[in-house]
């Protein structure tokens, strides 16, 4: 069993780029990987879905474009339709806009193609125990972003948290899953998705990832919040 993901089963891998040198450069890697299959290889969003269809990925790797198409948009439909697989962005792109970006699609992971090989496999076992990873490198950018979003989401976000409501958002916000939420406060995994489902509505989203993002508001000024919700 692997110590980390706690999985008996090899991590079933999709790798989708339009560079064939990347995905050979990947395969040829990933393959001498004892706990990761690869299930094959993709170069264009219709050739993606239908082997996401056919295999059911654990993981799938993806850059930001694929072709003439966006890769947030893929990996958006990728998490609509397909919520059980793991979304990691391989890319050579650090703009703080894709990355926005690509959080905001519900992706759980972004990585720079400038990362080690040790780095690479690490991110696919995170995400395939249903956490969430983040190249280091780009670190600053996200508690950027996270602070900016939190001043400005002082004017517009509705909601008093309540204590309980708060520890799941905290949860949420440090990667969990709802089978992992559900162990940790000793309910099961239904309750989990349907408190979050209340959450997710009177918040008027709809994401994990905006969902961690509110946490990181809250925590930031907690009576800010509390103030403009008591406002309306």
């Amino acid at each position: 069993m692997d110590k980390l993901t706690g999985r008996r089963e090899p991590i079933r891998v999709l790798l989708i780029d339009d560079s064939m040198l990347t995905l050979h450069g990947l395969k040829t890697f990933l393959s001498t990987i004892r706990h990761v299959e690869i299930l094959g290889i993709a170069r264009i969003p219709s050739e993606a879905l239908d082997a996401i269809r056919v295999h059911q990925p654990d993981v799938v790797m993806l850059e930001t474009r694929v072709g003439q198409v966006s890769g947030i948009d893929l990996c958006r439909t990728i998490r609509e339709s397909y919520p059980t697989i793991g979304v990691l962005f391989f890319t050579a792109h650090d703009d703080k806009e894709i990355l926005r970006a690509a959080i905001m699609a519900d992706a759980h992971g972004y990585l720079l193609k400038g990362a080690a090989a040790e780095a690479v496999a690490r991110s696919i076992e995170i995400i395939a125990s249903g956490r969430a990873i983040m190249d280091q490198q780009l670190t600053q950018q996200v508690i950027t972003w996270a602070r900016d979003g939190a001043l400005a989401g002082q004017e517009r976000i509705p909601y008093s948290c309540s204590k309980d409501d708060r520890q799941l958002l905290s949860l949420v916000a440090q990667g969990k899953t709802n089978k992992e939420i559900a162990q940790e406060l000793d309910l099961v995994p239904r309750v989990v998705a349907t408190r979050l489902q209340r959450i997710y509505k009177r918040l008027k989203i709809s994401r994990r990832s905006e969902a961690a993002r509110y946490y990181v508001q809250l925590e930031k000024d907690p009576h800010g919040l509390e103030g403009v919700a008591h406002q309306n």
